[in-house]
């Protein structure tokens, strides 16, 4: 497969099809803990999740950030025929991602109690968050290794590969969730667990591409300056703003949902932020598949080629969002139900509430998602990550503290989709500004 010479279509979709299904892969688990959680441990289970995600945020981004930006450069040194040259960044981020996590999360696990109360958790939340983060942080280290190997395998012209790695761990989650937290009743220490166990999948199951046959990419002595991944995170900088904006932005979130609605504010918004997690995911998937496909074809000058890349994801992504919307506007009832018994009815009418706005968000995500990518995948990571920004920090806690001035608690409702609507205005400027066809005739 050729993705500087063969059939555009045909391309996308084999790149295209294989991360979406993983990143649904890896959502559906995340929902499934949610179900799983919501329905046998509660409120404060899901709580607890969420007042730990900020940690999984900063974490997951900087994996994220190493991973894209250094097999950006991979794939561009693969469209110019340097092998080589590809190997040794690949070497060298492995180097550089193994030492960061396990540094990291042995510094997080000796301080969690500290790191919760900082995070506005109570004494009763602690003590549940406590039991859930205490193992995560012990498997985070895998997860983060797992990520970096992902992209490498589809920068290796392995899509389906990296597809196989996320759907076995998502199926394994899934199975150790029922086991643990059904069956043997083992709570939101069952859940954890499950996770953590399912993580391992990623590595077993990808590692070994890089000993085979069919690798381009192989284990090297990673010789020389170390510069080289710096600049090539610069480059992946966008997704890791964008999830350490997530992580800030949750905390705000949850400090004034707690603050107008207590406990049940928290779930809450647990359960829209599984909803936008799903049609977020599928775009995700789409616009992440690009960079390998974009990088080979900027490397390779292929501007005509981008273009139609392009065209295919900006249609796929808003047919996503189109779905979405007509799901949270004709079943809201039924997907609040997923992850709520019928107890739960205070908790409910907040997710109600939160659903008659927050469908308008589908209406800008996935258009503001794939310029992201794009850029980073031409290497202008400063504009990516203005988009990044935009609409995971900037944008939604200005409104969530300015809209309820005007619209008393639906302001809280507004402020994502209105926070995604500003960042499309930006997203479109930045787009035209750096179109394809300006940016590699500018490149040379």
């Amino acid at each position: 497969m050729n993705v500087t010479k063969d059939k555009i279509s045909s391309i996308f979709f084999q790149y295209s099809i294989p991360a979406v299904l993983g990143m649904l892969a890896i959502s559906s688990a995340n929902i499934v803990d949610g179900f799983f959680i919501g329905n046998y441990v509660g409120d404060f289970g899901l709580a607890a999740i969420n007042i730990s995600f900020p940690i999984f945020s900063l974490l997951f981004g900087f994996a994220l950030m190493l991973a894209i930006g250094s097999s950006v450069v991979s794939g561009k040194l693969i469209g110019q025929g340097d092998i080589k040259s590809a190997s040794i960044i690949f070497s060298k981020t492995m180097v550089c991602i193994t030492l960061f996590s396990f540094i990291t999360c042995t510094g997080l696990f000796l301080n969690i109690e500290t790191v919760l109360y900082l995070f506005g958790a109570d004494e009763n939340l602690t003590k549940i968050a406590i039991e859930y983060l205490s193992v995560i942080l012990i498997f985070i280290p895998f997860l983060m290794i797992g990520v970096v190997l992902d992209y490498f395998v589809r920068v290796d012209n392995r899509p389906n590969l990296a597809f196989i790695a996320l759907l076995s761990s998502a199926l394994i989650n899934v199975i150790l969730d029922w086991f643990l937290i059904v069956y043997l009743q083992k709570g939101i220490f069952g859940a954890a667990l499950a996770t953590g166990i399912s993580q391992l999948a990623l590595i077993f199951i990808l590692l070994p591409h890089f000993f085979s046959k069919k690798a381009t990419l192989k284990f090297v002595k990673p010789i020389g300056s170390y510069i080289q991944i710096i600049k090539a995170s610069y480059n992946g900088a966008s997704e890791f703003v964008n999830e350490i904006s997530v992580g800030i932005t949750t905390l705000i979130f949850n400090y004034v949902m707690i603050k107008n609605f207590d406990i049940e504010g928290i779930a809450a918004f647990t359960v829209i932020n599984y909803l936008l997690m799903i049609g977020i995911m599928i775009s995700f998937g789409i616009s992440d598949s690009l960079q390998p496909i974009i990088s080979k074809n900027f490397g390779a000058k292929e501007n005509k080629r981008i273009e139609e890349f392009l065209k295919l994801a900006f249609i796929t992504t808003c047919l996503v969002g189109v779905v979405m919307i007509l799901l949270i506007i004709f079943t809201p009832n039924t997907l609040a139900n997923i992850f709520l018994e019928d107890t739960n009815y205070k908790t409910k009418q907040i997710v109600l509430s939160f659903a008659t706005f927050i469908w308008i968000a589908f209406l800008f995500n996935g258009i503001n998602l794939v310029i992201s990518a794009y850029l980073t995948a031409i290497h202008k990571p400063l504009a990516s990550m203005i988009i990044a920004v935009s609409r995971s920090f900037i944008f939604p806690i200005f409104f969530i503290f300015t809209l309820p001035f005007f619209f008393d608690l639906d302001g809280i409702f507004m402020a994502i989709p209105m926070a995604e609507f500003i960042t499309f205005i930006i997203g479109i400027i930045l787009f035209k500004k750096f179109s394809p066809k300006k940016i590699i005739y500018k490149e040379g």
